[in-house]
């Protein structure tokens, strides 16, 4: 039986793609860039915000790459999510697996503010026992850095926990730390990518998915 379950967070708990679009926009306005549409942003997310904003960019080499990506964060972090919303049935979903003793965890390769204030937001009454955003000198995903850490702080072994995420990156970080995994399909990617990145358990709805957790 699994002790812990940690979630991806956009396209896995929240779907977040108007704001990271609305935002990404309004930094490219600034900054003299053309916009991108809202089935572009979806592509481009998975990596972390570095990652969002070079390939928005689309191969343009900016010597000023850091203001911009220090306008993006500041434009995110303090928009306050007005289009984002929480995925049908998933806070039922984490109380569920609350109520019947799991400990949940969320890592996001959104920046630790952000990441905080998504959380705060959406889920105060069933806040994670961890919450793990991007945080400086830690590597992101795909690496599994994030994951040996929250292990190490919950005090939970690996064959004791289960990743959930939407994407690709997702697939490969459960991958490369060595932890069971599960692909959700109401998120930002497709069956046959994730199939590509490794995926091999998936979960059409939160109800799928809790199923999907109580056999491992």
């Amino acid at each position: 039986m699994k002790r812990l379950v940690i979630f991806d967070l956009d396209g896995t708990l929240v779907n977040s793609s108007e704001d990271i679009c609305d935002n990404i926009n309004k930094t490219l306005v600034k900054f003299g860039y053309p916009e991108i549409s809202l089935a572009e942003t979806v592509r481009f997310v998975g990596n972390g915000a570095r990652k969002l904003v070079e390939r928005a960019l689309k191969g343009e080499k900016a010597e000023n790459f850091g203001e911009i990506l220090d306008f993006y964060n500041n434009s995110y972090n303090y928009c306050g999510s007005p289009k984002s919303r929480a995925y049908k049935g998933v806070k039922e979903l984490m109380k569920k697996l609350r109520e019947e003793g799991y400990l949940l965890a969320v890592l996001s390769n959104k920046p630790q503010s952000g990441t905080d204030e998504v959380i705060g937001k959406f889920f105060p009454d069933v806040y994670p026992d961890c919450v793990f955003g991007q945080r400086e000198g830690v590597k992101t995903k795909p690496d599994g850095e994030g994951v040996r850490l929250i292990l190490k702080e919950l005090g939970v072994k690996k064959e004791e926990a289960v990743f959930v995420g939407d994407g690709e990156t997702d697939a490969r970080t459960y991958i490369n730390a060595g932890i069971d995994g599960i692909s959700v399909l109401w998120g930002f990617r497709g069956r046959d990518e994730l199939i590509n990145a490794g995926a091999t358990s998936f979960a059409e709805t939160p109800e799928d998915l809790y199923e999907k957790i109580k056999k491992f």
